[in-house]
């Protein structure tokens, strides 16, 4: 008999102690909040501090203090235990960083009241970089995380970013001058993620831009950059001073880009054709992957300088195992090698669809766009530089 009895308080015993989901009794997490915290090891994450703030909370831009109207802090204990007993919001944040870890949780008063528990597992953190295209005379922006007491400024080109973030979807807000933009962004554990704000996007992108012969093509808000190619149609395409042979695709674009010259300041990418009629030289560059092509069909016009003599084209090219692969074009005479000229071609000025040597049309070939290039015919000298899109924003070159 007394062995029985021994047994039946052994088993009330391990009853009574027997852990939830966060290792706390039914009886403890009585109107209470109860939270177990373990790293992504599974180990508990023993005297980490949770910082808790209302949901809704964004530190000021006007000064420097990350006070909130409800903030508290926890400590967990050895086996990263926390007990919340009542929230003064109704939603709250839970936020914890530890050793390149952390985690981001909302946390409602309704469950408090109730009593639960629930297990929260620690994960690598993450980072957010992006840019806010920064309206005329707005020489910056802040970014707030709700939630949070963070707070980051842009630089002058409207670039942030920021590290430590633990994986959540967070909700951020961009004050920009006198706007405020709000959106959300969800940051993967151990990834960088990319917000921009589109809000004050430019309807215009330079495309093309030979100040550097190792990058001509760049938006760097979407990690995109890619340097040019020469080719030609026979091997009497000629650069000048230097006079050296073109083979069929060469990219040393270096010796192709010269002072600008003529009073306008900076470089421009210059070349010579020598061929004799019927043949053509052309600089082409990819502006968007092959399976990623760019819909520029809202082209309002394309813009460009240049100077020389001769016949210049500008052609959209679809080049992709995947697409119709074909291009279209527009002609321009150049005018005099002396003096530099502005010049604009509409869509309405692209040849129309013929099937000849793939010209597909501006119908076709602009929704799916994967380089650009430009074309000068039998006896041509060129310099050209700055090409700009109007009515096509950078957005419109991110991978889709």
């Amino acid at each position: 008999m007394k062995k029985l009895l021994l047994f039946l308080a052994v088993m009330l015993v391990v009853a009574c102690s027997k852990d939830e989901v966060a290792g706390v009794s039914t009886v403890e997490t009585e109107n209470a909040f109860l939270i177990r915290i373990v790293r992504d090891d599974s180990l508990p994450a023993a005297n980490v501090v949770a910082r808790v703030r209302a949901a809704n909370f964004v530190r000021d831009v006007g000064g420097d203090s990350a006070d909130a109207e409800y903030y508290e802090e926890f400590v967990a204990d050895s086996l990263g235990r926390i007990r919340v007993d009542s929230l003064a919001v109704d939603t709250a944040t839970f936020e914890i960083f530890d050793e390149g870890q952390g985690l981001f949780k909302k946390i409602l008063a309704a469950d408090i009241h109730e009593g639960d528990s629930v297990q929260f597992v620690m994960e690598k953190t993450g980072s957010l970089r992006g840019k806010v295209y920064l309206p005329e005379g707005v020489d910056y922006a802040w970014i707030q995380v709700y939630g949070t007491d963070r707070l980051v400024k842009t630089d002058g080109e409207g670039f942030y970013e920021m590290d430590s973030l633990p994986p959540h979807e967070y909700g951020l807000r961009f004050v920009v001058g006198d706007s405020v933009v709000e959106q959300s962004a969800t940051v993967d554990a151990g990834e960088e993620t990319f917000a921009n704000v589109l809000a004050f996007e430019p309807d215009s992108i330079q495309v093309l831009d030979f100040e550097s012969a190792d990058v001509q093509f760049e938006i760097s808000e979407y990690g995109l950059s890619a340097k040019g190619y020469m080719s030609a149609t026979d091997s009497s395409v000629k650069t000048t001073p230097e006079v050296k042979l073109i083979p069929e695709v060469r990219e040393d674009i270096a010796d192709f880009i010269v002072d600008a010259g003529a009073g306008r300041d900076g470089k421009a990418l210059h070349w010579k054709s020598s061929a004799g009629h019927g043949f053509w030289s052309f600089y082409g560059i990819w502006v968007c992957e092959e399976d990623s092509p760019c819909d520029l069909s809202l082209t309002d016009s394309i813009v460009y300088y240049a100077r020389g003599t001769g016949v210049v084209s500008v052609i959209f090219e679809t080049l992709s195992s995947e697409n119709v692969e074909g291009k279209t074009l527009a002609y321009d005479t150049l005018k005099t090698a002396d003096e530099w000229t502005r010049y604009c071609i509409r869509p309405s000025d692209f040849k129309p669809r013929d099937d000849k040597y793939g010209n597909l049309g501006w119908e076709v070939i602009s929704k799916s766009v994967t380089t650009i290039s430009i074309a000068v015919y039998d006896d041509t000298e060129i310099w050209v530089d700055d090409v700009v899109l109007y009515g096509i924003k950078p957005s419109d070159f991110a991978a889709k």
